[in-house]
């Protein structure tokens, strides 16, 4: 009895079994049990070889239930002289190595003139409206606050360009197309450059 509350107690404290694996492993005790009587030295010999490969199964089949595993590959290059900066403590330049470069494809969203999207890490807004028959506006703006606005009609454009409110980093190109009497088609353009 004391040996039978021993092996009850070594029982309970395994982690838990998928029970057709549990059912397998004590159908596999009694069968071994069963056959100590008729042979005893080769069922201590074949014994621990059987249970330890119950063991593998039941591990692999515990192991298999918990779900899919990733490895993921990556290198590291540097110079050796970054090896010797890590054994004194200086971890920056490898972490610099080891940081990923991801680029993602280009994000956008589109609506009724306006759209949104990511381009090269930055985020962009554009806005385009049709003002009259032959007119277009064109505004486009990024997150860093560079914008640049266009005015395009038939025969004239405009185009500017700037930093947030700055009025310092403005500039602006003009054109004006035109077919003049006995001269024939002229183009006048203009801009901010001095």
């Amino acid at each position: 009895q004391v040996a039978q509350a021993i092996r009850y107690e070594a029982t309970a404290a395994l982690p838990a079994l998928p029970q057709p694996l549990v059912r397998s492993l004590r159908r596999l005790r009694v069968r071994l049990c069963a056959m100590a009587p008729r042979s005893a030295p080769r069922s201590r010999a074949v014994a621990p070889g059987l249970l330890t490969l119950a063991g593998l199964v039941a591990s692999l089949v515990y192991l298999g239930s918990l779900g899919p595993a990733y490895s993921v590959k990556g290198v590291w290059q540097g110079q050796p002289t970054t090896l010797k900066d890590t054994v004194k403590g200086d971890f920056g330049s490898v972490m610099e190595g080891l940081e990923p470069k991801v680029s993602f494809p280009p994000i956008a969203y589109h609506r009724e003139g306006v759209a949104l999207s990511v381009e090269d890490g930055r985020l962009n807004a554009d806005y385009t409206a049709k003002l009259d028959g032959d007119t277009m506006l064109q505004l486009r703006v990024n997150d860093e606050q560079e914008w640049r606005a266009s005015l395009q009609g038939e025969d004239a454009s405009l185009r500017v360009r700037g930093q947030g409110t700055d009025l310092d980093t403005l500039s602006w190109e003009a054109s004006q197309s035109s077919s003049v009497e006995d001269v024939g088609d002229v183009k006048v353009e203009f801009n901010s450059d001095k």
